[in-house]
């Protein structure tokens, strides 16, 4: 399936202030809370296809670790496999390139389903044990985030845990809303624009109306000519633009979400 807005969009200016660490042997962004002060909660972030070199990926990690007290890992889960950030600048060479990279990286869930239970439960089980967990996940890196809200036997640790309290996606790709939200059973907030090219409105509207109906909290914002991407590639170059407001207040939904959820908790 095609998605060029998946691979479109703005590198945005600033300087990543997070550090690097190997978990899981994954090349991993860490970002941790300003000035010493202890993490609340822990966030993984699945990115979108661009991965954990992407800058605009790592900046959204400094961002919910300093704005919430969050320790924040991005792992590497495409293994070097993501997409070169160039491709965002000649769309035409990336689909004449990518017909064989883009079907690698899809077994990102079996990745995953090794990797956060060893960094919550193992990594941490001693020093961080009671904190809370949540995961984000974009564009690409959505869908999982969003299956990983299923209640199977893959998304719990060995001891029947769930791997994680709280679950935020923006824009995921590729959704099947039947079976995918349909399945949800995890506390899930959807950011999604009404402009969006791979999760139209129609789908929007019925994975509202499933949620609606399940007994676990979720929510799902839609922004306003917001396009697929938004909350991680739009241009940042006007402050006060629209584009910028928009992926601005798609971060304060995520941290306000998982706040409410690990308040709950607590």
């Amino acid at each position: 399936m095609s998605c060029p807005q998946c691979f479109s969009g703005h590198v945005n200016p600033g300087a990543p202030t997070g550090r690097w660490d190997t978990v899981y042997g994954l090349r991993t962004y860490v970002a941790e809370p300003s000035g010493g002060k202890s993490a609340k909660a822990i966030i993984v972030i699945i990115p979108d296809a661009f991965g954990v070199d992407f800058v605009n990926n790592q900046i959204l990690a400094d961002h919910y670790a300093s704005a919430a007290d969050y320790l924040v890992y991005l792992p590497d889960f495409m293994n070097g496999r993501a997409a070169p950030v160039r491709t965002m600048i000649n769309m035409a060479h990336l689909w004449d390139e990518t017909g064989s990279w883009l079907s690698k990286p899809y077994y990102l869930l079996a990745t995953m389903l090794d990797f956060v239970p060893f960094l919550i439960r193992n990594r941490f089980g001693h020093k961080d044990a009671a904190l809370p967990v949540g995961i984000a996940g974009f564009c690409w890196g959505g869908l999982h985030a969003v299956k990983l809200t299923h209640n199977t036997a893959e998304t719990k640790t060995a001891g029947g845990r769930a791997l994680a309290d709280a679950f935020f996606t923006a824009h995921p790709s590729w959704v099947d809303v039947a079976q995918d939200i349909g399945n949800v059973a995890r506390p899930l907030s959807i950011a999604i624009g009404d402009d969006d090219s791979v999760m139209g409105m129609k789908q929007v509207r019925q994975a509202e109306s499933i949620l609606e109906g399940k007994d676990v909290d979720t929510s799902v914002v839609v922004y306003p000519g917001a396009k697929h991407g938004f909350s991680i590639r739009a241009s940042r170059a006007e402050p006060d633009s629209k584009e910028t407001r928009q992926a601005e207040e798609a971060e304060e939904q995520a941290i306000s979400w998982f706040k409410k959820q690990f308040d709950a908790i607590a």
